[in-house]
């Protein structure tokens, strides 16, 4: 299991949650997940009336029942970890809680892997060095997707959606009614090899072809299957990811 896999792995288990705890939403915007900067932590939505919520803490790899004036309520270790394992220990500290509902760990879409989540599916160790990558990447994309707001009208949160895990938000601009751009950063996948900033726009359901457009100083147009702007994400500083959202916006005007 690379490391990649690990961490989108781990953060199914916060969809459950939320699929288990939470009314759903058509929209499925109850399974996404928020970042905190301060705790290098994915969070789910609060699953109960105190404010409660599980989260992937990166920093710690582990996960974790917090609470908004308390903490940490319970902490558990993801490294050589079994599924079956993880599941009844989010059950019992769910009971002990009182979190109504039984957790149920039921996934409505299947994810990119060939081994599947059963009981014997084990976590692999890591180390500082290697989620030291992975927690920039996210605290650069938070930051920088706060930032490129001030490009639109209305922006919406900032959230990252387990299925594809990636970290997004949708921009809108008074002017241009029914259309919207998607930025964020993605993890490796067909479009590209390496985890990736993008934008892409779309009026209405369907995105604007690129396939003619001028060439950008940072990053490159795709249009092979998905239209828009990409950057690879690695080795990337704030100002270049900023200015990489803010070519790309301007480009498709």
């Amino acid at each position: 299991m690379t490391h990649i896999e690990s961490l989108h792995r781990a953060a199914q288990y916060l969809a459950a949650a939320s699929k288990s705890f939470l009314p759903a939403k058509e929209d499925d915007s109850h399974t996404n997940l928020g970042w905190n900067p301060i705790s290098k932590s994915f969070e789910t939505h609060p699953i109960d009336k105190t404010g409660l919520a599980l989260a992937f803490n990166l920093e710690a790899y582990s996960l974790d029942f917090i609470h908004p004036v308390s903490g940490i309520e319970a902490s558990f270790p993801l490294g050589g970890a079994k599924h079956l394992d993880i599941v009844n220990w989010i059950e019992r500290e769910r009971e002990f809680c009182k979190v109504p509902n039984e957790f149920t760990f039921d996934l409505h879409y299947e994810l990119p892997y060939k081994e599947a989540f059963d009981d014997h599916l084990v976590f692999p160790k890591m180390k500082e060095e290697d989620l030291k990558p992975h927690i920039q990447l996210r605290w650069l994309a938070d930051k920088a997707l706060a930032l490129t707001s001030s490009n639109f009208d209305m922006f919406s949160d900032i959230r990252t959606w387990p299925h594809h895990f990636d970290t997004g938000a949708i921009g809108t601009n008074l002017n241009e009614a029914g259309s919207s751009f998607g930025v964020g950063l993605s993890i490796p996948d067909s479009v590209v090899d390496d985890y990736y900033f993008y934008v892409s726009k779309y009026n209405g359901n369907e995105s604007i072809n690129v396939s003619r457009f001028s060439k950008l100083k940072n990053g490159e147009w795709k249009y092979d299957g998905w239209n828009g702007a990409v950057l690879k994400a690695s080795g990337r500083s704030l100002p270049e990811v900023l200015s990489f959202f803010a070519e790309a916006i301007k480009g498709y005007s």
